[in-house]
């Protein structure tokens, strides 16, 4: 199965970031680096199934992130959301927007994802 930007699931390697009460959150080892940013398919497995406006059941979140290590911010540009796991099933919800660059909260999930996709 490819995706927008030409990423295919099956063989992208997952590389966990953390695995919380709330989601496990994995980033694909095939990441773009210019300059002081990098850009990486992040995927994330819901604990609990979200429900969108449509009251369709979202089970996991594919989303093309990309951080500035200078600033330690981070924006998404892509986001999936499927009914299965593993960015499997029915695409549920779709869309893209420019790139947002917003503060990442100390000791969260995406603060870890920086740590690891900034680490010398």
């Amino acid at each position: 199965m490819a995706l927008a930007g030409g990423v295919s699931l099956s063989q992208a390697a997952w590389i966990s970031v953390a695995d919380t009460a709330d989601a496990q959150v994995y980033y694909d080892d095939a990441i773009s680096k210019e300059g002081d940013r990098v850009t990486v398919w992040r995927l994330t497995n819901f604990a609990k199934p979200l429900t969108n406006l449509e009251g369709k059941e979202i089970s996991s979140e594919k989303s093309r992130t990309t951080v500035d290590c200078a600033t330690r911010k981070m924006a998404n540009s892509q986001v999936l959301r499927f009914s299965g796991k593993d960015a499997n099933g029915e695409v549920l919800n779709q869309y893209e927007t420019p790139l947002r660059f917003t503060t990442v909260a100390a000791g969260s999930v995406d603060a870890e994802l920086i740590n690891k996709l900034c680490a010398p």
